[in-house]
């Protein structure tokens, strides 16, 4: 209460302060045509705010408050105006003998006429107006007898004529809200913010949107209503304007209470409320999941391609960064399926993914719709964005996946990115990395971004440390994968030893070494922490003879720090098996597969001789103690046995 007690204290003395000031103005201006500062913009309410919307029609449908104005013709011939002319007319011949309810309505039928584009006036022209000027001063005067939601409707309808903050009825209007605040209700508290918003900044205004969350949140656990509707959309305010855990909860537990009459209008808005990021919402999860199936099963009837990226972008923030509980796997499956069937345009697809590529998701078969979509009309690559292209070909990367049809788009591909090739400001590292796992190779692309000029002016910001580490796999990549040979050029050695440096760096927790050791016999038998000539690094090395036998490493080898791994792997019989740890993020999040760039690493050491055999670290933490040798060498053995047969 000190805090409200502070923030009122400040209204009143903003209030004083104000009175005052519009003394003098009415002093010096009295003689004067009212005039209306218009530099200021004011932005039409768009159509996505429909809870605005919503909340507007609560003062009533008519903008007013509940006057009886059954007899009133002079109210009905303003409601029936059909132009912004008929209004001004009307106020031009009754305005010195109209009541206050005939101004209001001419006020609010000026708002909605020329919301809807009604008039042959401009705003500016409008405002300017000697009848609209008359109105205001009438309307001022009558201005302290208003109820609150006649004052909150005019301040509404002014703004979006563009009637600046700063002039005397805003002021004025501005002040009796200010003195009303502690007896809004939560309905007017929301949309008074959202009005707000529109507004320039002024000391009442700066005032007012400070206030307002806390008398909200003062007010919310007595004001409550027991309508579901509205507890989501406190909650939503709630959420925006970051009040505390504690009111959250309190509606949340409301909320509960009624989930059962939850609708396709209510559920989009409560799930963007739960996946908020400033929230601790993971002992809500069943509530996420049954809403999340409600809205699957009313998916054709409530959602279009904005509603699901919201959903979806939120869901994997939350993922992202509070728990893998709020991953749904269903609910993602039903959307790209639903996108598919509703047939919508390749950017749009291209769109979803990019988001769905951050935590690893993978969809063959959106793959494959979306490649057909490609061959079948190839107008669509010839014209389509960079980064739509790019976010298709991550996606497939990302997938380690080949699409059918995928080798026929190759040169056409490779063609549509050569039209941009000296726009350097665009991923082109990405872009050729991404093309590399999928097989795709250029010699063109590769001389452009090793080139001294690329690399110099990319890695040039401060946050490189994943860009070094991309490009040091490409170019292990070029050297050991590039059919027939890469023969262009390769990045400056100074620029490749840092990538190294930064991949290399601090790598010295080894978790699958203590169990080798055990599993095999002895630290003879487990060579740690290997490095090549190329820059790989593989956690342990180990050489078995045919039968899955394993050898004993010579000492001199195990003693040789700056030996690498060429140095190593010989001519003989012998399997040597590079162990991988690879963390979870390495996987697709859907399939129990490794994602592609971490495949097109394992590619590029198995091409000097060496089998690849990863373990999944999230495998290997959930083992027990007991479990985690028999299961290394069951992996060790089952690798040593499909090379046999491989063989």
């Amino acid at each position: 209460m000190n805090t409200i007690s502070k923030y009122v204290q400040y209204l009143r003395q903003i209030h004083i302060l104000s009175s005052n000031i519009l003394k003098q103005r009415f002093t010096i201006n009295q003689k004067h045509q009212f005039s209306t500062n218009t530099n200021s913009t004011f932005l039409y309410v768009s159509s996505s705010f429909k809870t605005m919307r919503h909340l507007s029609n609560t003062i009533s449908q008519s903008g007013l408050s509940n006057i009886d104005t059954t007899n009133d013709i002079l109210i009905t011939s303003i409601k029936n105006a059909k132009q912004t002319s008929d209004v001004i007319q009307m106020l031009r011949l009754h305005n010195t003998a109209m009541s206050a309810p005939q101004h209001l309505q001419a006020l609010n039928s000026l708002f909605l006429l020329q919301k809807s584009n009604r008039t042959k006036l401009s705003k500016e022209e409008l405002i300017r107006s000697p009848e609209f000027t008359a109105m205001c001063r009438k309307i001022q005067n009558y201005s302290r007898n208003l109820e609150l939601n006649d004052v909150m409707n005019s301040v509404k309808c002014l703004s979006y004529l563009g009637v600046s903050v700063n002039s005397n009825i805003m002021q004025m209007l501005l002040q009796l809200i200010s003195k009303m605040i502690n007896d809004m209700s939560l309905q007017q508290i929301t949309f008074l913010h959202f009005l707000l918003k529109e507004l320039s900044s002024c000391p009442l205004v700066d005032a007012l949107k400070l206030a307002l969350p806390i008398v909200f949140e003062t007010q919310v656990q007595y004001k409550l209503e027991d309508n579901l509707y509205w507890q989501v959309e406190f909650l939503n305010y709630i959420a925006k304007h970051r009040l505390s855990q504690e009111t959250y909860d309190f509606v949340m537990s409301r909320i509960i209470r009624n989930i059962d009459q939850i609708s396709p209008k209510i559920v989009q808005s409560l799930l963007l409320c739960l996946y908020y990021k400033h929230y601790s919402t993971e002992k809500y999860i069943d509530i996420i999941n049954r809403c999340l199936q409600y809205y699957m099963n009313h998916l054709e009837y409530i959602a279009d391609i904005s509603d699901l990226d919201a959903i979806l972008s939120r869901m994997i923030n939350k993922y992202s960064t509070d728990s893998e509980l709020f991953y749904n796997e269903q609910f993602i499956n039903t959307v790209m399926e639903f996108l598919m069937k509703k047939e919508d345009s390749f950017e749009v697809l291209a769109f979803i993914l990019k988001k769905l590529n951050r935590i690893g998701y993978v969809h063959r078969e959106l793959l494959d719709y979306m490649t057909n979509k490609l061959t079948s009309k190839h107008d669509i690559l010839e014209n389509i964005k960079f980064g739509v292209l790019l976010s298709y070909i991550a996606a497939c990367a990302n997938a380690n996946y080949v699409p059918s049809g995928f080798e026929e788009l190759k040169p056409l591909i490779l063609t549509r990115l050569n039209i941009q090739k000296d726009v350097l400001e665009l991923p082109w590292l990405v872009a050729t990395f991404d093309l590399a796992v999928l097989g795709c190779w250029s010699e063109e692309l590769l001389e452009r971004v090793f080139s001294r000029d690329f690399l110099y002016g990319f890695l040039k910001r401060s946050d490189n440390i994943h860009d070094h580490i991309m490009l040091l796999k490409l170019y292990q990549a070029s050297k050991t994968l590039y059919p027939g040979g890469y023969k262009g050029s390769y990045p400056p050695q100074e620029i490749i030893e840092k990538s190294i440096d930064i991949y290399q760096h601090n790598i010295n927790d080894f978790p699958l070494k203590a169990a080798l050791e055990h599993g095999l016999g002895g630290s003879d038998y487990v060579l740690t922490g290997v490095r090549s000539k190329l820059g790989h690094f593989i956690d342990h090395l180990v050489v078995m003879r045919p039968g899955g036998y394993p050898v004993a490493i010579k000492n001199e080898i195990k003693d040789d720090k700056s030996l690498l791994l060429e140095n190593i792997v010989d001519g003989s019989d012998n399997l040597v098996i590079g162990i991988l740890l690879y963390k979870p993020n390495s996987y697709v999040i859907n399939l129990n597969c490794l994602r592609g760039p971490y495949m097109l690493t394992n590619k590029t050491i198995e091409s000097l001789g060496v089998t690849v055999l990863p373990i999944s670290m999230d495998v290997w933490d959930g083992l027990i103690d007991y479990e985690k040798i028999p299961y290394i060498m069951r992996e060790l053995k089952s690798k040593a046995d499909l090379n046999l047969i491989t063989e």
